[in-house]
């Protein structure tokens, strides 16, 4: 049996630049891509039973992004148009850095899948990909994502940091808002944990729609998606508010996100870079939060806010 031939067109981009690359891909109208993932070509034992959460962190770093097509044109094309654009804003690529080329195994669609390995997060949380099944894991909480589709399949170490973030609560929220939602998948966590009433939102239609597709597919039913930005947004009373979204965008709301966490709720924010914690704890304290915890993974900070009770209790 013949298969059509693939191209691929991988690109090498420092870590820290991936979501500022991300973000002209989908400019592009380009969505179907590999962000960060493990890619066919690594070698690994696979064992269902002990998901390796330090094997994906060593490794993320050092995989490209990569983009398949079986239309050569359109991925150089796309290389043409991404240095333009990168250069414009200053984002170190190089032309070396884009790799086109026809991949070896023509059965590309089955080495995509491939691409995508299931994740664990503390033993509680298998992110899977529809192909999976979701009866081979032992983890109590199964998360389906097709990955590609919208920012958040788990694979970003923001995404991960978050969930487990989510999973150290010692109560569990009973009402949650997604900003910036993406995928759904920490609006669909939440609800898998037992939180009664979740909203999400996202500026980027696109996200929205999949993000219902997704709760829709999890058998998720006590979210609402809206496109509504976060200061049209009426309630102002939830337990926990997450935030996965860069420094930049993240200041101008801020303020809000604060203004919409109930006295003495959470806020969970990763998107965050290592460098750049001063400046987002100045930006907490600003706003009238208070950073409760900071981890890390890889480059990525994920913190613990608190809108405190009253001004007089903030340390």
């Amino acid at each position: 049996m013949s298969h059509p031939v693939c191209y691929e067109l991988r690109i090498h981009i420092d870590d820290t630049q991936k979501d500022a690359l991300i973000d002209i891909l989908h400019e592009f109208d380009e969505h179907n891509f590999v962000e960060g993932a493990l890619d066919c070509d690594v070698e690994f034992e696979y064992d269902y039973e002990h998901l390796s959460r330090d094997y994906y962190g060593e490794l993320v770093r050092q995989v490209p992004v990569i983009l398949y097509s079986e239309d050569m044109q359109h991925l150089s094309t796309l290389r043409d148009n991404l240095l333009t654009e990168t250069s414009a804003r200053s984002i170190p690529l190089s032309a070396g850095q884009l790799i086109l080329q026809p991949i070896a195994d023509q059965n590309w669609r089955e080495s995509w899948k491939a691409s995508f390995k299931p994740i664990d997060i503390a033993g509680r949380f298998a992110i899977l990909p529809p192909w999976e099944n979701p009866a081979d894991f032992a983890q109590p909480h199964k998360i389906i994502i097709d990955p590609g589709m919208a920012f958040g399949t788990g694979q970003h170490e923001t995404t991960k940091l978050c969930l487990e973030l989510l999973l150290e609560l010692k109560t569990v929220p009973k009402k949650v808002f997604d900003v910036g939602t993406g995928s759904g998948i920490l609006a669909i966590a939440a609800s898998m944990l037992g939180c009664e009433k979740i909203v999400g939102n996202d500026i980027d239609e696109n996200s929205v729609h999949i993000a219902q597709v997704n709760a829709k597919d999890n058998n998720i039913s006590n979210t609402t998606f809206t496109g509504t930005p976060i200061e049209e947004i009426a309630d102002k009373d939830f337990d926990l508010i997450f935030a996965n979204i860069q420094l930049r965008p993240l200041t101008k709301i801020f303020g809000d996100i604060v203004g919409h966490t109930r006295t003495g709720g959470t806020i969970i924010v990763s998107g965050i870079l290592n460098t750049e914690i001063d400046d987002f704890r100045d930006l907490v304290q600003r706003s009238g939060g208070i950073v409760k915890k900071v981890v890390s993974l890889g480059h990525w900070s994920g913190i613990v806010c608190e809108r405190p009770l009253s001004e007089n209790k903030q340390p």
